[in-house]
C-alpha cells in the first residue's frame, strides 16, 4: 500500500475535505467538536504543556487555545508542508521539528492526537507510543480520537477520501490494547459523533449513546503510569 504524502494536499486539505462532508455541514464543527470534549472529561483541569501529535494544517489548534486559554501549546506533524500552514495560522502555537520533539523527555502534561493512528502501519505503531511515552509527564495524559470501523459511513468516507488510501482502521479495543502493553492505563472511552454539523441540535442525545458501538468515531483518554 503506498503511503500518502500529506505535503500534496496541505495547501487544499481543507478544500477537500469540506467537499467531502458538503452534506453534512461545516466541517470547523468538528474539530471544536472533540477539543469540547476533551475539555469536559478531564474535568477543566489545567495543563501547563499541551501537545496536539498530528497537527496537519493546524485546524484543532485555535480551539485548543479558546478551551485552554493558560496552557502553553505545542504541535508537530510528518509533513513540513502542512506545519508550515499551521505555524502561519496559529502563531500562539511552538511549531516542533522531529529533533526538537526528541529531546522534549518528560515535558508534556497532555497529548490530544486525532485522526492519526490510522494513518500508521500498524507495524509502526508500538514504536509511536513509545516516543509518546518519551514525553509524557508522569501521571500526564493522552487523548486520542479515531474512526470507528463499526459505523459503515465512516468506513465508506475513508474509502472514498483521496488521502485516506493507505488508512487501516483500527478499534476502540485495538488502540486500547496497544498503550496497555506500553504501561497505559486506559481512564475513560466512549464511542461519539453520532450525528453530524447540520444535526448538531441532536448531539445532547450523545450523553446516553457513547455505550455504543455506532459512533463515527470513539475517544479513549490514557493515563501515563
Amino acid at each position: 500500500m503506498k503511503k500518502v504524502n500529506f505535503d500534496e494536499y496541505a495547501n487544499n486539505y481543507n478544500k477537500i475535505l469540506q467537499e467531502q462532508h458538503k452534506l453534512f455541514g461545516n466541517i470547523e464543527y468538528y474539530g471544536e467538536y472533540k477539543i469540547k470534549i476533551m475539555r469536559k472529561i478531564l474535568q477543566y483541569q489545567e495543563y501547563i504543556n499541551i501537545l496536539e501529535y498530528g497537527c496537519g494544517t493546524g485546524r484543532n489548534l485555535k480551539y485548543l487555545k479558546k478551551y485552554f486559554p493558560a496552557s502553553n501549546l505545542y504541535a508537530i506533524d510528518i509533513s513540513k508542508e502542512s506545519m508550515n500552514i499551521a505555524k502561519r495560522e496559529n502563531p500562539f502555537t511552538k511549531i516542533l521539528t522531529i529533533d526538537e520533539f526528541n529531546k522534549m523527555s518528560d515535558f508534556f502534561d497532555l497529548i490530544f492526537i486525532a485522526g492519526v493512528f490510522h494513518h500508521i502501519e500498524p507495524s509502526s505503531r508500538e514504536e509511536v507510543v513509545k516516543n509518546l511515552q518519551f514525553v509524557l509527564r508522569y501521571s500526564g495524559k493522552i487523548v486520542v480520537f479515531e474512526h470507528n470501523p463499526y459505523n459503515f459511513l465512516t468506513r465508506k468516507m475513508v474509502r472514498e477520501c483521496e488521502f485516506d488510501q493507505d488508512a487501516i482502521l483500527l478499534t476502540k479495543k485495538e488502540l486500547i490494547k496497544l498503550f496497555k502493553i506500553l504501561g497505559f492505563k486506559p481512564i475513560y472511552s466512549r464511542y461519539c459523533l453520532f450525528f453530524p454539523p447540520r444535526l448538531k441540535f441532536l448531539s445532547f442525545l450523545e450523553n446516553f449513546l457513547g455505550w455504543l458501538p455506532l459512533g463515527g468515531q470513539y475517544f479513549v483518554v490514557f493515563k501515563k503510569s
